[in-house]
């Protein structure tokens, strides 16, 4: 959020309200579906972004992330103003955005639906970022007087068709340990990222010094704001942060300029940012709005080099890649599976002769009987020297 003087505030509100109207025409309102029918593409020009023409229904618009989960869906939020029926500011808001970059219908013919946020007061809530699991996080981060609470709070993603309301699940604080500034704890920021299983957040201020955000176990606590370099080559103030999605640009935005680097997608966590901000950006392009752009929201769109932006003012902004200085964009050719075939079939095996039947084998034969042997007969030979001897007479017995 930042100060305007009454004169600015009021010529930039009659500008965007006789552009409104120039636009839209009598009798259409700023969450209908009608401002867009005419429109079909954001404009490209070079080095300059024009406002779409499409306003936002409320003020303060001050983050902005593409949903994981439902393509095409934005997020947003506000860091501050009035809050009145249809216009909440302890809310997330929602938006749909065409490949063209206007707007699309949401809920019904709404442009522009909110989901209540219940467990939390918007004290102001600066930016927003998805994690890897698609939940939403609200960065807490504005700090001007080093009083304030500054805050990371979890929300799952709301059902872009739903009513909310979403609940916070999750809160840390944050104190930064080297403001220059005797006992103050905190560091005004208006951006933050998620990037590789941490958060990193950008002070506002002079260089854009980055830290990384190491959380606690647990649902609350303090977390460890840990300072790993700064941006540096003139890019100060900044607002909001993105990375594509095939980590090849890094965008950071102030209220009024957008600078892009190109990085290298195969580096991680710090030594991905360092490596980022070690040469100066690629590519720029100035906001263009009445008294003055107010922009504090960005995000890439999924999938693309294509940068969407919200602004204070209720001001919509798109970016192509001809905008900031690169050529057209497209996907990168993505290499054909290596084909596969079925194997070749193979000869079905000849069939087998069957198996010899069997038989049980033969009974053997009970052993034959033996017979006792034949009796023997006393010899029955003729010995003519035994038999022929002639019988010797006896002894007379003698009496005694």
């Amino acid at each position: 959020m930042r100060g305007r003087t009454l004169w600015s505030v009021a010529a930039l509100s009659v500008a965007s309200v006789v552009g409104w109207y120039a636009f839209a025409g009598p009798g259409t309102g700023a969450n209908a579906a009608d401002p867009v029918s005419d429109v079909e593409q954001a404009p490209i020009v070079a080095g300059r972004m024009p406002a779409l023409g499409v306003k936002l229904p409320a003020s303060e618009a001050s983050g902005l992330i593409a949903s994981r989960h439902n393509p095409g869906m934005y997020y947003w939020l506000r860091d501050g103003g009035s809050s009145k029926p249809g216009r909440p500011r302890d809310a997330i808001w929602g938006m749909r955005i065409s490949s063209g970059g206007m707007p699309e219908p949401v809920r019904g013919a709404e442009l522009f639906p909110s989901y209540p946020v219940e467990g939390a007061k918007n004290l102001d809530w600066e930016d927003l970022t998805v994690d890897d699991a698609g939940a939403l996080w609200i960065g807490q981060l504005g700090a001007n007087n080093c009083k304030d609470q500054q805050r990371l709070l979890r929300v799952a993603e709301p059902d872009p068709n739903g009513a909310g309301p979403l609940s916070v699940v999750a809160s840390y604080d944050l104190r930064f340990p080297d403001n220059t500034k005797p006992g103050c704890t905190t560091y005004n920021s208006e951006a933050m990222i998620w990037l590789d299983g941490h958060f990193y957040v950008f002070a506002k201020t002079s260089g854009s010094p980055v830290y990384r955000v190491d959380l606690p176990a647990g649902t609350s606590g303090r977390a460890t704001v840990t300072r790993i370099g700064k941006i540096g080559h003139n890019v100060d103030n900044i607002s909001a942060v993105g990375i594509s999605d095939d980590r090849s640009r890094l965008m950071a935005l102030d209220h009024e300029r957008l600078w892009v680097f190109t990085t290298d997608p195969t580096r991680t966590g710090d030594d991905f940012l360092k490596d980022a901000f070690s040469s100066k950006y690629t590519g720029t392009a100035k906001f263009e709005a009445p008294g003055g752009a107010s922009v504090e929201g960005g995000s890439f769109v999924r999938d693309s080099h294509d940068i969407a932006f919200v602004a204070e003012d209720g001001n919509l902004y798109y970016a192509r890649p001809q905008t900031y200085g690169e050529p057209p964009w497209t996907a990168p050719p993505t290499a054909p599976p290596t084909p596969t075939f079925p194997p070749l079939p193979t000869e079905p095996p000849l069939p087998t002769e069957p198996p010899m039947p069997t038989f049980p084998p033969f009974p053997t034969m009970p052993p034959f009987p033996t017979m006792p042997p034949a009796p023997t007969d006393a010899p029955d030979w003729y010995d003519p020297w035994f038999d022929d001897l002639p019988t010797l007479p006896t002894e007379p017995e003698t009496e005694g």
